[in-house]
């Protein structure tokens, strides 16, 4: 049961890292802006500086993501950077970035309470990891 759930942290950093660089290219490459997909620097028109430095911040949260580093609090930080920049730039709603949104938080939520396991490359025990060093040492 364990390796599952190392595994299901595994995928959900991975998918969580390219929903990340999606947006990330689609912020720093303005051709793809016209394309069909909900996107939350695509919604930005009018401030391209502001989208320019978001989608550089995915690329970098992006790349930790899928080395590992510090999985908790950078999943925490792709899902506020995520979240809160399409509800603000999209007040009456979009469907599309709504699942988007759910599936940002479905993939970061797990990662955020539990790290992101043995596959990290430096993970430390925060104070949000359920698990309790004295159930490890029994």
């Amino acid at each position: 049961m364990n390796n599952l759930t190392e595994w299901l942290r595994l995928n959900f950093r991975v998918c969580l890292s390219a929903t990340l660089m999606i947006e990330a290219a689609i912020g720093l490459v303005p051709q793809l802006r016209g394309c069909n997909l909900p996107s939350v620097v695509g919604g930005m028109q009018d401030l391209q500086y502001h989208s320019a430095a978001l989608a550089a911040l995915y690329f970098v949260l992006s790349f930790w993501l899928i080395l590992g580093i510090r999985t908790s609090v950078v999943a925490a930080m792709a899902m506020a950077l995520l979240v809160i920049p399409a509800i603000m730039t999209n007040p009456d709603g979009d469907p599309a970035l709504a699942v988007k949104i759910t599936l940002v938080s479905v993939f970061a939520v797990p990662l955020i309470l539990y790290g992101g396991g043995r596959y990290s490359l430096y993970e430390v025990h925060e104070v949000m990891n359920l698990r309790s060093p004295k159930a490890e040492e029994a």
